[in-house]
Formats: C-alpha cells, sequence, structure tokens
C-alpha cells in the first residue's frame, strides 16, 4: 500500500511539473518534455520516474533505470503533493 502510495505521489509530482523554456529547443529536449508529459498524464508507464536539474531517470519494473539528459536551456519545477510529508 505504502508503495502504491510512494508511486502516486511521484507521478503526481510529475503531473504538477512545470516545463519552463527560455530560447530554441532541440529534438532531445522536446523528447525529454515529450516523456514527462507522458509520465504525468499516466500513458507511459514506469515504477518510477524522477527528475532533476541534469537528467529524467525512469526505472523500469524490473529495477532497470534509463536517464535521459534535459537541455542546459530548461528547466523543470516539479510541486509535490503531499498527506503528511513530501518525501517518505
Amino acid at each position: 500500500m505504502n508503495g502504491k502510495i510512494i508511486s502516486v505521489i511521484g507521478f503526481a509530482a510529475l503531473a504538477a511539473a512545470l516545463l519552463v523554456f527560455a530560447f530554441g529547443v532541440d529534438g532531445g529536449a522536446e523528447d525529454v518534455r515529450e516523456l514527462v508529459e507522458s509520465y504525468s498524464a499516466g500513458t507511459a508507464e514506469a515504477e518510477a520516474a524522477s527528475i532533476s536539474s541534469h537528467d529524467l531517470t525512469v526505472t523500469a519494473a524490473d529495477g532497470s533505470e534509463t536517464s535521459y539528459d534535459t537541455s542546459e536551456e530548461e528547466f523543470f519545477v516539479s510541486i509535490a503533493p503531499y498527506l503528511n510529508e513530501t518525501h517518505p
């Protein structure tokens, strides 16, 4: 149960992510934005997904991780909803 709550909170945090960009966008950055949108909307499935200022890391059900570089010209702001705390 706690694992599902943590997953829901993680996906909700991604759903609340605001994609802010300034200058031109290359194809790689567009792909990362599309991935974030897919995980946020629940149209893509993963065990977990997290984003930092440097990369988007997606963990598959088998535990394997895939990282996607984020553009230097973009940044992601994530607002995490919480019940009692933002992180377990």
